[in-house]
């Protein structure tokens, strides 16, 4: 054979190992934010858990809408400017926790083929509750990845920093509100 097709063929080979690389989904990326809630734990879930409202607190949503059920197996409908996506309860312990999985192929306007939530409390004292966000997330080719991962980390840092910001003024206020209506 002559030399430059065996240079040809290698080079063939190397890009179709690249290709085949950069188009395979990559592992699976984790975040997670803690934050420290000076409230009592049902007051800090009663604020958590209202599914409907969880737009009034993330960044970037439009409307959220129950579809049906409640608890595990509930579907909600997200919106944001440009469309909107399903997503599904997959984890619903009353008072601790509860677990949404996006339904990638309905309309969520990123380049993930899974992205899920997890929302969990952990009672610190009578009067401090641990609020733990974590998303779990893999971008559906991995030269995705390489371009939008670091990006998709900060985004995601800043909107549970935002979301956690809107959620302790909510607790605030029905913290004093409780505190009104005992006195």
């Amino acid at each position: 054979m002559k030399r430059s097709k065996v240079k040809l063929i290698g080079f063939s080979v190397i890009l179709i190992i690249i290709l085949i690389i950069a188009f395979t989904p990559p592992g699976i990326e984790a975040h997670e934010t803690k934050r420290l809630m000076n409230a009592p734990h049902g007051i800090v879930w009663s604020v958590i858990a209202d599914i409907e409202n969880y737009h009034k607190y993330a960044t970037g949503l439009t409307e959220v809408k129950i579809i049906s059920g409640k608890g595990e197996g509930m579907v909600r409908a997200c919106s944001d400017a440009i469309s909107t996506w399903t997503e599904t309860c997959t984890k619903w312990v009353e008072g601790e926790s509860y677990s949404f999985d996006v339904n990638t192929d309905t309309g969520f306007p990123f380049p993930f083929d899974i992205f899920n939530g997890t929302w969990s409390l952990e009672k610190q004292s009578e009067d401090e509750t641990l609020i733990i966000v974590n998303f779990k997330y893999r971008f559906s080719y991995r030269w995705l990845k390489w371009f939008y991962n670091d990006d998709t980390y900060m985004a995601i840092d800043k909107g549970n920093t935002t979301l956690l910001n809107n959620w302790s003024k909510k607790i605030k206020e029905v913290a004093a509100d409780q505190l009104s209506l005992s006195e």
